[in-house]
């Protein structure tokens, strides 16, 4: 069947990739290779493909953003299964050290994801969570009492839902199946998985902030949370940016998409990731320097970091009107010891630059010449 191109001949044949927080390389992705696949044999999961992928550096902005690229996208549907496992452990809201609880989410594209809810492992699925177009579940999954819970519990719970998915769609039926996808009733499906608990409805998840860095690639190029054609709404094709990430500032031009600027300039431009939310498609601004790395070019930014964009011109006005001003001090700010960044990181603070690229306040203040009254204040 065209929605199901996992059904082979009447029975349903997983696809389950693991997601977890060791390289390829290490002895602990092998072990965990080598448990999913004994658990998929003990539970007599038929699957189309098994395969143990990496998240670079215990990082859960790269692990949402990775998860939600392989599962937003995905055409394999119903008996594709993506485990995430990013799980670094850093926080001061409790001093318990358990890990965090796995969730189990159920995509309109009938992609199964088992995830730990930690950090921002779910911040790319944050707008359709809060839409009630996914649904999360609380799960029995165990969280305490192994050190090396990716190895000793999750790749068994994972071919146990594998195992589940395989029976469901013999009981049901590939139409029923269907029409419980297209009604949005994960629950109806899901009700008998002997590890599924309640239904998440609370804001237990994290947003990532907009303006922020998703994902350094291979190249350099920093793809970013910032939908390009909402930058293109605000900066049109060839406006020079100001563009900060920490102490660093760099000119970055607005492009159409990809290498549509010439090596050597950095361009903030449409770019390969992005996924459909409802029936909107979303590609996702990228700044790519061609012929180099732009992350290089950005002392420490990593993903997580929030940059702060504002048209050059009106970074030039801005630092024309304090000079007319007369002030040597706004607040307790010495402008003898003030650069650019650190005004175009108080214009962030000041509400002034929103979602890290939205200036129609600073633009409005700037032609009213408040700039100065609203700083001092």
């Amino acid at each position: 069947m065209k929605n199901f191109p996992l059904l082979k001949d009447g029975e349903l044949k997983p696809y389950i990739k693991i997601l977890t927080d060791y390289p390829r390389d290490d002895m602990a992705s092998d072990e965990v290779q080598q448990a999913l696949v004994t658990a998929c044999a003990e539970h007599d999961v038929d699957a189309f493909n098994l395969d143990v992928g990496a998240i670079t550096g215990m990082d859960t902005v790269i692990a949402g953003f990775k998860t939600a690229q392989l599962a937003l996208n995905s055409k394999l549907g119903f008996g594709h299964i993506i485990h995430t496992n990013c799980a670094p452990r850093r926080n001061i809201v409790t001093k318990e050290s358990k890990g965090h609880g796995v969730v189990l989410g159920f995509l309109p594209n009938g992609v199964c994801l088992l995830t730990v809810s930690e950090g921002y492992s779910l911040a790319p699925f944050y707008d359709l969570i809060e839409a009630g177009e996914i649904s999360f579940f609380e799960t029995r999954i165990p969280d305490a009492g192994s050190q090396f819970r990716s190895r000793d519990y999750f790749p068994d719970a994972t071919a146990r839902l594998g195992r589940y998915l395989q029976d469901r769609m013999r009981d049901l039926g590939a139409d029923e199946i269907q029409k419980l996808i297209s009604a949005g009733h994960a629950d109806k499906i899901l009700e008998d998985f002997e590890f599924i608990s309640n239904p998440i409805k609370d804001a237990r998840f994290n947003a990532l902030p907009q303006g922020s860095v998703w994902y350094i690639d291979n190249f350099g190029n920093m793809k970013l949370n910032i939908a390009h054609d909402d930058l293109i709404k605000q900066y049109a094709a060839g406006t020079i940016l100001s563009v900060v990430a920490g102490d660093t500032i760099a000119d970055v031009v607005v492009g159409t998409e990809g290498f549509s600027e010439g090596e050597g300039i950095m361009a903030m431009t449409r770019g390969s990731s992005g996924w459909s939310q409802g029936s909107k498609d979303v590609r996702f601004a990228e700044v790519m320097l061609r012929g180099a790395s732009a992350a290089r070019m950005f002392k420490g930014v990593k993903p997580g970091t929030q940059l702060q964009i504002i048209a050059k011109k009106d970074l030039q006005e801005c630092v024309k009107q304090i000079q007319l001003s007369g002030e040597k001090r706004l607040g307790t700010l010495n402008l003898y010891m003030f650069s650019e960044t650190q005004l175009i990181q108080i214009l962030a603070i000041e509400g002034l630059i929103g979602n890290g690229y939205q200036t129609d306040r600073l633009r409005s203040a700037l032609e009213d010449e408040q700039l100065v009254g609203i700083l001092k204040d």
